[in-house]
């Protein structure tokens, strides 16, 4: 147990300069910790679940420095490390290629607390991007039933309008998120070596957050079910009329003659944006492991701006406008409106395949880091 404590201290100490004041806390915070430990253990705890209790409580050295009478010298400490060059790598390995440098707990630390608090504004920002589909269809299919004072092309251009909108909004919100990521790139960019202690503090860090994930996923998981049952249901739908009688003849799924199906689909993406926005927040203790476990870019985070690559940002300057020309094109020159927003999915497809190609044979060049 003492062989774990004492390399914890290690990584939490390693961030700053030696001193004797330090060396003191050092040895006063080792004492509480087996005494933490001892404890634990006397509860009836395991070894593990003793060790990540006690990782867990004495983890973060920012919080229990004004405890240990340090907090001075780790802000002061902080202060020099920021003026000075990129972090030491961590030696070489077997063919001198230069390590990774060791990830330390207290980077580890504003990492966790990064995800914490963006995890809200992930969860509505991507939950808004997923949204655009909404007012076209919702618009269009409202001027389908005659439900709006306003006809197709109408609805189209106001659905337009919105979903710029929500888009630039969703992007804003991302783009501040990443900013809080300013100081840990390197681990966002697993550009790191793993530590024991780091893994443990982060699978304990996971599990106490767990059961709140699974019930957020299990309510997502019901949302993203019930996201096909709209367009299913409509069909079994009889005529309906509102304010007038259901027009001879009129096929089920419809509404004062019109049909229902756009509305169907509205309700379907607002379903799984709802699903986003229910788990995304609660997803970001078990990302902050993830990344913590993996080094060298074994993976990618599918939401950090590191992985922008410039061939696709390129690509998709110019694929996009020319995929809403062609939109405006087909609707306004050929008059079909009600047929031109399928580019849209299958323009947003044939662009994810192209973006995970691309990405493919990104790391297959890097070749094992």
């Amino acid at each position: 147990m003492m062989d774990t404590i004492d390399s914890f201290l290690d990584a939490m100490f390693a961030p700053y300069p030696a001193s004797t004041r330090l060396a003191d806390a050092k040895a006063e915070l080792r004492a509480m910790m087996e005494d933490a430990y001892a404890d634990a253990i006397a509860s009836g705890m395991t070894h593990n679940e003793a060790v990540g209790r006690v990782i867990t409580d004495f983890g973060n050295l920012q919080e229990i420095a004004p405890v240990l009478g340090i907090a001075d010298d780790l802000t002061a400490a902080k202060g020099a490390s920021q003026s000075e060059a990129a972090p030491a790598w961590a030696g070489t390995d077997g063919a001198g290629t230069p390590r990774r440098p060791r990830v330390t707990l207290p980077e580890a630390q504003e990492l966790a607390e990064a995800r914490r608090r963006g995890a809200a504004s992930l969860g509505l920002s991507v939950a808004i991007l997923v949204s655009t589909g909404i007012p076209i269809f919702a618009l269009q299919g409202l001027s389908e039933v005659g439900l709006v004072p306003f006809n197709d092309d109408t609805a189209t251009f106001l659905a337009l309008g919105v979903d710029l909108v929500l888009a630039a909004l969703g992007v804003i919100m991302l783009l501040s998120r990443s900013r809080l990521f300013a100081n840990v790139k390197h681990l966002v960019n697993l550009e790191f070596t793993t530590d024991p202690i780091v893994t443990a503090w982060a699978a304990r860090l996971r599990l106490e957050h767990e059961d709140r994930r699974m019930r957020r996923l299990a309510i997502a998981v019901g949302l993203w079910i019930c996201a096909a049952l709209p367009p299913a249901l409509v069909r079994a739908l009889p005529p309906i009329g509102i304010g007038m009688a259901v027009p001879a003849g009129a096929d089920n799924g419809t509404l004062n003659g019109g049909d229902l199906s756009e509305l169907a689909l509205a309700l379907s993406v607002a379903l799984v944006a709802l699903g986003l926005w229910v788990f995304l927040p609660a997803n970001w203790a078990a990302q902050t492991q993830q990344t913590l476990i993996r080094e060298g870019r074994q993976g990618y985070d599918y939401d950090e701006e590191d992985y922008r690559d410039p061939v696709i940002g390129i690509v998709a300057s110019v694929y996009w406008p020319c995929v809403v020309a062609a939109y405006f094109v087909w609707g306004a020159v050929f008059d079909q409106w009600d047929k031109s927003w399928v580019l849209f999915p299958i323009s947003g497809l044939l662009f994810g395949v192209f973006a995970a190609a691309r990405m493919s044979v990104r790391r297959a060049k890097a070749g094992p880091q």
